[in-house]
C-alpha cells in the first residue's frame, strides 16, 4: 500500500512539475522579445477577442505569419479569454524583468541588478539606460509593459498573450500573439492582431 501511495505521489509530483516547468517556458518565451524591462504587476484582464471578428483573425493572421488559422482552436480561446486569470505577476514568475505595482514608482537599480543577477558590462550599461530613461520620465509617459497572462484552448496545447505599453494617450501599441507547444517548448506562432495608439 506504501509503495503504491508513493508511486502515485511521484507520478502526480512529475505531471505538476512537468505543467510548471511549461508554464514558465511560454512565460518566458512570451515575455522576451519586447524589449521591455519594467512591467506592470497587474495584467490585463480584458482580451480584445471577440466571436464576431473570427475572420478578422483568421485573415490577419494568415497575411502576417503565412498560416492558416484552426478556427475551432481560437474559438476555444476566444471563449476560455472570457474568464482570465487576473493573479498578480509575481517577481518569481518573470525572472528577467522588472515588477512593479506603482506607475509612479522609481526602479532601484542596485535592486534590478541584483534580481537581473547581470555581469556583463554591456548589459549593465543597457539596463542602467534604461532604468535612468524610465526614473526621469513623467509616469504618465514611462514606457510599462502590460502582459495578460496566458489563455489556452481546450487541450492545451495553444495559447494567446495580449500585451500593450499604451502611455501618454496617445504612444505606444499592443498586440495579441498566438504560441503552440511543441514537445515541451512553447513557440510563436504569430500574431492575431496588433494597434498602436
Amino acid at each position: 500500500m506504501r509503495l503504491l501511495t508513493f508511486a502515485i505521489s511521484l507520478i502526480t509530483c512529475s505531471i505538476s512539475f512537468g505543467q510548471t516547468k511549461q508554464y514558465q517556458n511560454l512565460l518566458d518565451t512570451t515575455l522576451s522579445g519586447h524589449g521591455e524591462l519594467i512591467v506592470y504587476s497587474k495584467p490585463i484582464t480584458k482580451i480584445q477577442l471577440h466571436k464576431t471578428d473570427m475572420w478578422n483573425y483568421f485573415y490577419y493572421h494568415r497575411d502576417y505569419a503565412n498560416k492558416v488559422l484552426d478556427t475551432v482552436m481560437f474559438a476555444q480561446i476566444i471563449e476560455n479569454s472570457k474568464s482570465v486569470d487576473t493573479t498578480l505577476w509575481q517577481d518569481t514568475e518573470l525572472k528577467s524583468l522588472i515588477v512593479t505595482s506603482n506607475r509612479e514608482e522609481t526602479i532601484s537599480k542596485k535592486k534590478a541588478f541584483q534580481k537581473l543577477q547581470l555581469t556583463d558590462k554591456s548589459q549593465i550599461k543597457l539596463c542602467k539606460k534604461q532604468i535612468n530613461r524610465y526614473n526621469s520620465t513623467d509616469s504618465y509617459n514611462r514606457n510599462l509593459y502590460y502582459f495578460s497572462r496566458p489563455v489556452f484552448d481546450n487541450s492545451k496545447e495553444y495559447a494567446i498573450v495580449q500585451w500593450d505599453n499604451a502611455h501618454s494617450g496617445l504612444g505606444g501599441g499592443g498586440g495579441i500573439t498566438l504560441y503552440h507547444l511543441q514537445g515541451d517548448t512553447w513557440k510563436e506562432v504569430g500574431i492575431i492582431m496588433d494597434w498602436k495608439y
